[in-house]
Order: structure tokens, then C-alpha cells, then sequence
């Protein structure tokens, strides 16, 4: 069977809106993030993620859930600022192997370029799977939680933010030492504070209190969602590294619906797995 890659292509939503003291100061916070990103995930990366042109970034990874999983932390780091993404997954035909992703070429690239156009026309998707033998429940499943996550203020994004960090989705349980990339994308998320009020509670941290990440597999196996999603003492570990009452993080958690978000992407994430057949 074919090699099957999948190529990321993501922009900004509405991109214009922001003048240009906060497009610098979003874009550094960006391409900090991929910099970052671009290591954790760098098992299944063939090109790394790059700005291609203006606002536009694209790379080419080993396998369609990885791209997926790349896109959904970058999406919750720099929320609230919008993006959009289209997934290509086929062949990669035109190879420029010491060049940049940009340079190469493909069904996987046709693809991504086809699913982010459709994306930019739709009001309840930000992000779409294209391929030759396309499954549309995925892209429904892809975009269930989006309005929940949405909706959330600075403070219930920074806690979803840190829940991501700290028991982070992976395409594989792999032995490979992260653990240096999500303190420093934690570190990041509070110098650069997009979005929230400058005087606003919580600018303390404690990264000291920073545990080893401890992943949840994405194998295509769904069975107890809930059990696999919802982490003893969560909550008192981010109330150490907020400085805050664990109390207060129950609070966040509960009302930005953290747990519910996770639910419904480990689903989709472990059905487009399963809708793949990837081993």
C-alpha cells in the first residue's frame, strides 16, 4: 500500500482586524509556538511548519493524526486569535528533500490546498481532511468541540492550555524526552498573554511545579472515553504552577467545559486513526 503523508496548511481568520503593533507581537507568540511544536513532534514530521507566505504556514508530516495533533495545540496556544487548517492526506510526489515544504508537491498538498479553501467559505468548521477516499463524519467529529473552545475567556483557555501540556494527546506512546518543549510552550503561553487584560489575576506561575507530561495514546481504540480523559489531581497540580486554590481551578475547569472539549477530540481523533488504518 502507498505511503499516505499528510501536508498542514493553516492561516489566520480575519487576520486584517489586527493593526500592526498586535500582528508583530502575534506573530513572534506564533512562531515561537512552531519553533517549539516543530521539536515535539519531530519523530513524525518529514518538512517542519514554516510560514509560507503572509500569514499562511505549512508542513508535511508522516501521518494524518499527527498533523491533527499539531494543529489542535497550536489552536489552543494562541487562542483567542483564530485559525484555520486543511489536511492533505496522499502521496508526496515531487520530493525536494534538503529544501523546505513549500518546495515540494503532491496529492497531499492538492488536498490540503483543496480542504483550507473549503474551510474559508464555512461558518462552524476550522479545519477539514481532504483525500481520495474521504470519510465526511470525520471532518463533522474534527469540529465538535470547536464552539466550546471558543467561547472560553483567557483564564479558562490558559487552564485548557496547561491540561493540553500536561497529559498531552500523542500519535504513539513513544519514550522520546519532551518534556524541555512543553515547559518552554508553557513559559511561552504566560510571557506572551495574547489576549488577556495586562493587570489580570495570575500572573504569577510556579514552573517549578511543572510535572513530566504523562500522554494518552491515540491508537484508534475509543473504549472508555471518560476513564482515559478525566485525570486524578489535575486540578491541584495547575493550582501549584497558578499559585491560585485548587477550588478556583474546579471552578475554571467546570465552566469552561475543559473535560467535555477533551472527550469530544480524543473521539474524533481516535475514529480519523481508526478511518486511516493506521498501525
Amino acid at each position: 500500500m502507498m505511503k499516505q503523508y499528510a501536508c498542514l496548511i493553516m492561516d489566520i481568520e480575519n487576520s486584517k482586524k489586527y493593526d500592526v503593533s498586535e500582528r508583530n507581537e502575534i506573530q513572534q507568540y506564533m512562531n515561537q509556538c512552531i519553533n517549539n511544536l516543530n521539536g515535539l513532534f519531530r519523530e513524525d514530521i518529514q518538512f517542519e511548519v514554516t510560514f509560507s507566505a503572509g500569514d499562511e504556514l505549512q508542513g508535511l508530516f508522516d501521518n494524518v493524526v499527527t498533523a491533527l495533533l499539531y494543529f489542535r495545540l497550536f489552536e489552543i496556544l494562541i487562542a483567542p486569535v483564530k485559525i484555520r487548517a486543511g489536511v492533505g492526506v496522499g502521496d508526496w510526489t515531487v520530493k525536494m528533500e534538503s529544501g523546505l515544504s513549500t518546495q515540494q508537491d503532491g496529492p497531499a498538498y492538492h488536498h490540503a490546498r483543496e480542504a483550507i479553501d473549503k474551510v474559508h467559505g464555512m461558518q462552524l468548521q476550522n479545519i477539514r481532511i481532504c483525500s481520495d477516499d474521504m470519510d465526511d463524519l470525520v471532518n463533522y467529529l474534527l469540529n465538535a468541540s470547536l464552539p466550546l473552545k471558543r467561547q472560553q475567556i483567557y483564564m479558562q483557555n490558559m487552564v485548557q492550555t496547561l491540561i493540553e501540556l500536561l497529559f498531552p494527546f500523542v500519535a504513539a506512546n513513544d519514550s522520546a524526552e519532551k518534556y524541555v518543549y512543553i515547559k518552554e510552550l508553557v513559559g511561552l503561553k504566560f510571557e506572551y498573554r495574547i489576549g488577556s487584560k495586562k493587570s489580570e489575576l495570575y500572573t504569577k506561575r510556579n514552573l517549578d511545579e511543572l510535572p513530566n507530561a504523562l500522554p494518552i495514546e491515540i491508537n484508534g481504540e475509543i473504549g472508555d472515553a471518560e476513564s482515559m480523559i478525566i485525570k486524578k489531581n489535575t486540578a491541584t497540580i495547575i493550582s501549584q504552577i497558578l499559585q491560585c486554590s485548587r477550588q478556583n481551578v474546579d471552578t475554571i475547569m467546570r465552566r469552561c467545559n475543559s473535560n467535555k472539549i477533551r472527550e469530544l477530540d480524543y473521539v474524533a481523533l481516535q475514529y480519523v486513526r481508526k478511518a486511516f488504518g493506521l498501525k
